[in-house]
């Protein structure tokens, strides 16, 4: 999959979550284990829910959301220790699912180390099913990321 890198610099993005490296996070190579991009876009994927669409998570919550489709490219080896920001942003907006795009910069370097792309759906977990996005997510979104639809 080829990446317009255009649309995954620094200044693309509005929200952004602190993730430094820990020493755990280095494979026998000393640079991070490529499994541990995917938990740092987890990281800033969940402030994004939380901190802007003020969701909450655990075994009582029915209505949440879902990853139904992920991608990762990875463009540059990163070493520890390093500040990592995570980038993140949805992209599109549909009935009950939505792209979430997502990119890992160093601090102050406006070039991703990494790229992520995922669907994500709004899930009822009782019914086992998608919901539509509620309203008023729908309007927290739409009015943050500029989103016309």
């Amino acid at each position: 999959m080829r990446i317009d890198r255009a649309r995954f610099s620094r200044d693309e993005f509005r929200f952004f979550t602190a993730t430094p490296t820990r020493w755990g996070d280095c494979d026998m190579f000393g640079h991070v284990n490529n499994v541990q991009f995917v938990r740092y876009y987890e990281s800033g994927r969940l402030d994004y829910f939380h901190r802007l669409l003020e969701l909450d998570t655990g075994p009582e919550v029915v209505n949440s959301l879902i990853i139904a489709d992920i991608h990762v490219s990875f463009l540059r080896q990163i070493n520890h220790p390093c500040a990592l920001e995570v980038g993140s942003r949805i992209s599109r907006l549909g009935n009950s699912s939505f792209d979430f795009e997502a990119a890992i910069f160093a601090e102050g370097d406006d070039e991703p180390y990494s790229t992520a792309t995922a669907a994500c759906v709004w899930f009822n977990y009782r019914d086992n099913q998608s919901q539509p996005i509620p309203p008023a997510q729908r309007a927290i979104i739409k009015q943050f990321e500029g989103i016309e639809s």
